[in-house]
């Protein structure tokens, strides 16, 4: 393993500049030693900078030479995807993967400007390509970068792969020494190739057949980008199916890595439609929009009289969920895909409507595999998969979540809404009103560096060596380990046919709470789903039981 100091000898050429480097204090750049970056499911994300415990041209080779050995050995002659989005470094780090994999006899394909995550996704099933690479940190600060890696599918790698993946990164002694081809002579060996143009326009076809129109309605639209890549795909897209009465945030519609006119570029948080609601007090627009930085992730606010509601994404998941219910009416076997810690309305509103809804670990690739599933076996019509967290899929063109598509089919059900003198808010209190008011709420604690990864581990083996006969007055009638994938109830021990995770979910009569460490953040993740009207007292509550907060 190479030492700091021949790290720091590798600076000119590491593409962080020595500005960078030198402002950071004496304990940054310790812990930019202390460790290498860890290969997760399917991906690796962290802040920029020299050493291994960050991304720089060696660490991103790395990644790149552990998915060629990986490729060589379950393939001849295997081709790979590149895409980037709008961050720091997300072209360099194309191009230096796409060195790499071309300096091992594969072949690369990477496009001459950013594209979204689906996008990327698409891709991958529309040239038959065996892996895809997508570089992006979704909505993580602007210090940080990200490499996702999928699957032949188009959805994330699978859990197998990924961890030969993981394997031949970590057989990697010294990263400052991997051989690379310049990329220009790769080129010219046609190792590195141009994605063409014709790949995207069919991809935009794809969604396009899926909304097939927006009837026309004054409704008015308010779109931001967030700085990220779905613009001007988006806009593309809707002019395409003739919908034009919407405004851009055009402040926040163009590519910016250090998303500064934001805090965060995360559509979980409703600050980042600040500069959306004022436009849309402008505009006396009816519906605001954001995505999150590579567009796989979107959120809505709705404006009613002088109210802005915010969905949430358990909200915005039913409804969007029922939608896709009316559209494929007549369909048989249908089926729907959410995950372990979404609301439980959803799959409420699915079985009342004879569509089985099966649930997943977190994760979309988890979802890509249960179509996958359902298409081997030809029992089941997918309709319609989803996440809490902002993340959703209608069609299965695409195999992880895609705000691509889920934007015209949102505007889509607001414009029939408007012509029937109707809101999308209106739309979902018909869904409580009908099928139960289930609410919910997130909580989610930083804890940084080791001693903070110690503290979430604690936590998790507490809560599951000390198990809560009732929490904040809730009596406790089962309890879920995904580690341990086993269930206890009243009935005993069962197994929980899911792969391995490290989440612990708590069942009451009238809902649950879920406790999951992120797999991409220094945080632990406290998930509350009741049917209950008072979800903010007994959340806090709960929450104070475990974090003393």
């Amino acid at each position: 393993m190479p030492t700091r100091k021949q790290w720091e000898n590798k600076l000119s050429e590491s593409l962080i500049s020595e500005e960078q480097y030198n402002q950071l204090s004496e304990e940054q750049k310790e812990e930019s030693f202390s460790s290498n970056l860890a290969f997760g499911t399917a991906g690796i994300r962290g802040k920029i900078g020299l050493g291994p415990n960050r991304l720089n041209r060696f660490t991103v080779q790395k990644v790149a030479y552990g998915l060629s050995k990986y490729l060589n050995e379950v393939t001849d002659q295997a081709t790979v995807v590149i895409a980037y989005d709008t961050r720091h470094f997300s072209k360099e780090f194309c191009d230096e993967i796409a060195a790499v994999l071309g300096s091992n006899g594969i072949t690369a394909y990477i496009f001459e400007r950013y594209h979204t995550t689906p996008e990327l996704s698409y891709s991958v099933r529309h040239l038959q390509a065996d892996a895809g690479v997508m570089i992006t940190a979704s909505h993580n600060p602007p210090e940080y970068n990200g490499i996702k890696i999928y699957g032949p599918d188009g959805g994330q790698m699978a859990l197998a792969g990924s961890q030969k993946v993981s394997s031949y990164i970590n057989q990697i002694d010294n990263e400052l020494n991997i051989e690379v081809q310049p990329l220009d002579q790769l080129k010219a060996d046609g190792l590195v190739k141009q994605a063409h143009a014709e790949v995207i326009e069919s991809y935009k076809q794809q969604v396009i057949d899926l909304i097939q129109d927006i009837p026309q309605s004054d409704l008015k639209v308010v779109f931001s980008s967030l700085h990220g890549t779905s613009v001007p795909i988006i806009p593309e897209i809707l002019e395409s199916l003739n919908f034009s009465n919407f405004k851009l945030v055009t402040a926040q519609c163009t590519p910016d890595p250090d998303f500064s006119s934001v805090a965060s570029a995360n559509p979980e948080d409703h600050a980042a439609f600040d500069m959306a609601v004022e436009l849309a007090k402008e505009q006396g627009a009816d519906l605001l929009i954001a995505t999150d930085p590579d567009a796989d992730r979107m959120g809505v606010v709705a404006k009613v009289g002088d109210d802005f509601h915010y969905l949430n994404g358990n909200q915005l998941g039913s409804l969007l969920l029922a939608y896709r219910i009316e559209q494929t009416e007549g369909m048989k076997d249908r089926a729907a895909v959410k995950s372990i810690v979404t609301s439980e309305l959803g799959k409420v509103v699915a079985e009342k409507n004879d569509v089985k809804m099966f649930d997943v670990l977190t994760g979309f690739k988890f979802i890509a595999e249960k179509i996958a599933e359902f298409e081997q076996n030809e029992d089941y019509q997918y309709i319609f998969g989803y996440e809490e967290s902002y993340g959703y899929m209608a069609s299965p063109f695409v195999r992880d979540k895609d705000a691509v598509q889920i934007v015209p089919l949102i505007i889509k059900l607001a414009s029939e809404l408007k012509n029937e003198g109707k809101t999308i808010v209106d739309k979902m209190n018909h869904i409580y009103n009908t099928y139960g008011h289930y609410e919910e709420k997130l909580f989610a604690h930083t804890f940084e560096g080791q001693s903070g990864k110690q503290k979430i581990q604690d936590i998790m083996t507490k809560a599951r060596l000390d198990t809560p006969s009732s929490i904040a007055g809730l009596k406790v009638i089962a309890v879920e380990d995904y580690e341990a994938q086993l269930r206890k109830d009243d009935n005993g021990e069962s197994t929980i046919n899911l792969p391995k995770a490290d989440v612990l979910k708590f069942f009451f009569s009238d809902g649950w709470i879920a406790l999951r460490p992120s797999g991409t953040e220094p945080k632990i993740k406290l998930y509350v789903s009741l049917l209950s009207d008072e979800i903010d007292e007994i959340a806090e509550k709960i929450n104070a039981e475990f974090f003393g907060e």
